[in-house]
């Protein structure tokens, strides 16, 4: 009895010590599977934030780079009203000194003396006006230089901020592509050098060079900021053309009066009548120096008995401001004292200063005009800052809306990776980091786009998917090409091209490590 329990007692033993042995070769295999599958996702988290950190630095070297186009629309926008602002205090200045001369002693008093009988019905109201004007016309002759030189410093100050916020932008893109990479991971940074590398000399020259600094001032030929500023939308009537006809009523440059004192063989049919007419209008110099306007004001005389109409000067005014002196005087001829035709003509299709009753410059303007454009506008009221400052501008004609690519590469030490250090392993368990170099690298790209759609065949809500579009279209329902005048710049990721990626894998990895896919 006692043998035949033995081996029954031996076989249970035996088969229990089996399934133990079983149990913990699978513990050991399953322990060993996770240690392997937690390294390997500390390894996919580690990779997938550097790309995500990659993509946050990248982006916020794109939003730089509208900011800095955006802020060249707004100010560049801002000298534009700055310009025409100047414009405006010169064309002032030119009005008002043609006004008053015209009221002033001129050869029509003598006309009117040596031929109507009643030369108090002109001298009367001409002294009344004059009376009214002169304060006026001191007012604003104390005022408008103020005016203009505030202007001035203020547009120049605006050029200068455009032109600093731009090299700013350009110094100090990696700086804040680093900052971001740091606040979004610690223990990450953009490679060093990167920016300035041989491989980044291409992608960072296209940067460079996608907008240039022009200074349309002693220039001559086209440019955008002047077409913007002299275009027939930008410059009011008054800048534009400013004839007119001066005699309105009885106390304004009009005289119906008898002749029969000096038209003694018909004295009962002897008239003297006097009608003013004026011109009047402002340009921009071809050569973009500054503003220039000339008024005047020309008397038709006519005496019936010698059944002549007489043109007499009755007034002239003219300004300018910039430094447009030739041989140290201000003149608006830029050879004096010939009066060439290329004198008379303004920039943007300007002419003959508001006077075009002939379609060549220089040709049929009034006798006031002439000699004011010979005589010169007097003193400038801007000398320091007159004419059109330097702006950034687009360097040539735009072929895509998305500016030039901002490619980042950022890094992370390979020992960085794996935050708990007691489960790195050891002997033939340890996880050695196999990255290139003791690194992790990521690269993104990301560019600043325009963007102002037109409706099109979509509801203008949702045109170009963007988020209360209808508030961004024109009023032409046109689609805009980018430029730095229009604030319509927004930042966007962007594909990394196979080139970089290759370029970025030859930088960290040797070429004799290298393995040939």
């Amino acid at each position: 009895m006692n043998r035949s329990a033995r081996p029954g007692r031996a076989r249970v033993a035996g088969a229990s010590g089996q399934a133990l042995v079983s149990a913990l070769i699978f513990l050991l295999v399953g322990g060993i599977g996770l240690f392997v599958a937690f390294n390997s996702f500390q390894m996919t988290s580690a990779r997938i934030k550097l790309q995500n950190t990659a993509d946050a630095a990248a982006y916020s070297a794109a939003v730089l780079q509208a900011r800095d186009y955006n802020f060249a629309a707004y100010t560049n926008r801002a000298m534009v009203a700055n310009q025409v602002t100047a414009a405006q205090a010169g064309a002032l200045k030119s009005w008002i000194d043609d006004l008053e001369a015209t009221y002033g002693p001129s050869g029509v008093d003598q006309t009117i003396e040596a031929y109507a009988d009643h030369s108090v019905l002109w001298q009367t109201p001409k002294q009344a006006g004059h009376a009214e004007i002169a304060p006026v016309r001191a007012t604003l002759d104390a005022l408008l230089p103020a005016v203009a030189s505030g202007i001035g410093r203020i547009t120049r100050a605006l050029s200068d901020a455009q032109l600093n916020y731009h090299a700013a932008t350009l110094v100090t893109a990696p700086q804040t592509a680093d900052a971001v990479a740091q606040q979004n991971q610690p223990d990450t940074h953009v490679t060093a050098g990167y920016f300035t590398s041989a491989r980044n000399a291409t992608q960072l020259a296209a940067w460079t060079n996608y907008t240039q600094i022009v200074t349309p001032a002693g220039a001559s030929g086209a440019d955008h900021f002047a077409d913007v500023v002299t275009d027939a939308t930008t410059l009011d009537a008054f800048l534009k053309d400013r004839s007119a006809t001066r005699s309105t009523g009885p106390r304004y440059q009009e005289l119906d009066d008898s002749g029969a004192t000096k038209c003694r063989f018909s004295p009962s049919t002897a008239v003297v009548s006097v009608r003013a007419y004026h011109n009047g209008g402002t340009q921009l110099r071809q050569d973009k120096k500054g503003w220039e306007a000339i008024d005047a004001t020309m008397a038709s005389v006519y005496v019936s008995c010698f059944d002549m109409t007489f043109p007499v000067i009755a007034g002239t005014g003219g300004s300018v401001n910039g430094d447009v002196r030739v041989q140290g005087v201000e003149s608006y001829l830029k050879s004096p004292p010939f009066v060439a035709w290329s004198d008379w003509q303004g920039y943007g299709g300007y002419y003959n200063f508001g006077d075009h009753t002939t379609g060549t410059p220089g040709l049929g303007v009034s006798d006031g005009l002439a000699q004011k454009i010979g005589e010169g506008p007097g003193t400038s009221l801007d000398l320091s800052n007159g004419g059109l400052l330097a702006y950034q501008d687009i360097n040539g004609a735009p072929v895509t809306s998305a500016a030039p690519r901002i490619t980042i590469e950022v890094e992370r030490a390979s020992e960085t990776r794996v935050k708990t250090q007691g489960l790195q392993g050891g002997g033939r368990m340890a996880v050695t980091p196999a990255d290139a170099g003791g690194v992790m690298r990521a690269l993104a790209s990301a560019n600043a786009y325009f963007v102002r759609p037109n409706p099109g065949a979509l509801n203008a809500t949702i045109s170009g998917a963007l988020l209360h579009a209808k508030d961004w279209l024109r009023a032409d329902g046109k689609t805009e090409f980018p430029d730095t005048f229009s604030p319509y710049w927004q930042a966007t990721l962007a594909p990394t091209s196979d080139t970089e990626r290759n370029t970025a894998r030859a930088a960290q990895i040797p070429a004799s490590e290298a393995v040939q896919p």
